[in-house]
């Protein structure tokens, strides 16, 4: 049961008829319960709204920490996202740079085959040329035997 400062300051004791309570004094002392009484529910009262208060302050604080812990963790969500994409992007990159790579890797091949190629055409084409070219010489020169021999024949035989 809860005694308010107002109940003790109306409360009266009983009186024994011969050695009685000095009034007086009894209402002096209930008058100080009655103060301290009251300080104290102020005191409550005022202690009970600080911890509403703050109560009110935690929460609101809660709910700021849980708002950025929810950011922090998007915010490395993202980042990861992006670190994967960025790698996914790069793989990209290097797997078209080595399909590049392979086909400029196939063409030079290609080019130096076919250069091979017209190189050992040429060369056939110069062998037979050179065959060729000293089989004329060498006829002509055959040739200028027998004309020159004919000629000196014929030069002989005009002075016989």
């Amino acid at each position: 049961m809860k005694i308010t400062p107002l109940e003790i300051r109306k409360f009266s004791f009983r009186t024994k008829a011969i050695n009685g309570l000095d009034p007086d004094h009894v209402d002096s002392f209930l008058q100080q319960i009655a103060s301290q009484v009251e300080e104290q529910t102020r005191e409550n009262t005022f202690l009970s709204s600080r911890v509403k208060d703050l109560e009110t302050q935690l929460d609101r604080y809660k709910k700021i920490d849980q708002t950025l812990n929810e950011t922090l963790l998007t915010a490395q969500r993202a980042t990861d996202d992006a670190r994967a994409n960025a790698q996914k992007e790069a793989e990209l990159i290097i797997k078209d740079a080595q399909v590049r790579a392979d086909s400029y890797e196939s063409k030079s091949r290609e080019r130096v085959y076919k250069f091979a190629s017209e190189i050992r055409a040429l060369s056939a084409q110069k062998e037979s040329f050179i065959l060729r070219f000293r089989s004329f010489l060498t006829d002509q020169i055959k040739y200028l035997d027998v004309m020159t021999k004919n000629l000196n024949d014929n030069i002989d035989g005009e002075k016989s």
